[in-house]
């Protein structure tokens, strides 16, 4: 028996957000997320936290983008997920895999603690990485890191370690590809990764792009399940856990704990599958 995995209220796409760094600029980006319901993912580091002179390029042209001071901002970060961009921005390539993992850990402890979140994600500073680092966040239980290398794709990540998003909302092909996302009918739990920093608006003077955007996006809000990533990550890979098993009867089985929402092919039929539920089919 064939089916179609899909998302809660059997929507076929997701749409999710990732902006870095934590700074002032993020006040702004929030509340256009919240103006069209969209939710997204914001990667801190904690070791930065109220830092003034933050790139120094942009200061050249008299835009302050100075880091929030984190414990003043819980609340604006609220109904988002909160992960790790590690404490200190470090390129982590050029650290040994102890300084990584302490990196990660301090990081991850510190906004745990503000947030009262379980942070299980991360994205990687200036996008690099080593073979050290994927194996820190195995054993520190990161469930994704995002990568900086544009797909234009609305495949799901098959290793969320090197989770690499759909396009940055400065790339000139951001309208295109969002429209072939709203077009696409093939992609099974297809969905847009959007991604950047909050910052370059402001350097760009173009607010009105995230504006833009949202409103496209909430203009599908029907057919479009609007997530975090962790949220992303935890639906897919239980989703992914579901199988069909034939022997003298057949069985459309959940191994997950949670409500997986799927398709039957040939009939169209919508089913809720349970969690742990072994639902009978001929």
């Amino acid at each position: 028996m064939d089916f179609l995995l899909t998302y809660p209220g059997f929507k076929k796409k997701a749409f999710t957000t990732s902006y870095d760094d934590g700074v002032i600029q993020d006040i702004r980006l929030i509340e256009i997320l919240r103006k069209y319901g969209i939710k997204g993912t914001f990667n801190l580091n904690s070791g930065l936290s109220g830092v003034e002179k933050f790139r120094e390029d942009i200061y050249k042209n008299q835009i302050d983008c100075s880091r929030l001071v984190l414990k003043d901002y819980v609340n604006l970060y609220s109904g988002f997920e909160v992960a790790s961009h590690t404490s200190n921005h470090p390129f982590l390539e050029t650290l040994s895999k102890k300084e990584q993992k302490e990196e990660f850990e301090k990081d991850i402890a510190a906004l745990s603690d503000m947030f009262s979140q379980n942070v299980r994600g991360a994205a990687y500073p200036y996008g690099t990485y080593n073979a050290d680092t994927l194996e820190v966040e195995r054993e520190l239980g990161i469930q994704y890191s995002r990568t900086t290398r544009s797909t234009y794709s609305f495949s799901r990540p098959y290793n969320f370690l090197l989770w690499h998003p759909t396009i940055h909302h400065t790339d000139p092909k951001l309208n295109e590809t969002l429209e072939r996302f709203f077009k696409d009918e093939t992609t099974e739990l297809g969905l847009f990764y959007l991604w950047g920093h909050a910052y370059e608006f402001a350097i760009n003077h173009n607010f009105s792009v995230m504006e833009e955007t949202c409103q496209k996006v909430k203009n599908h809000e029907e057919e479009i399940y609007l997530a975090t990533n962790i949220e992303l990550v935890d639906y897919i890979k239980a989703a992914e856990l579901v199988y069909y098993k034939k022997r003298e009867e057949g069985f459309l089985i959940n191994p997950s704990d949670r409500d997986i929402y799927v398709i039957v092919k040939d009939t169209g039929e919508k089913v809720v599958l349970k969690p742990h539920e072994r639902r009978k089919y001929e």
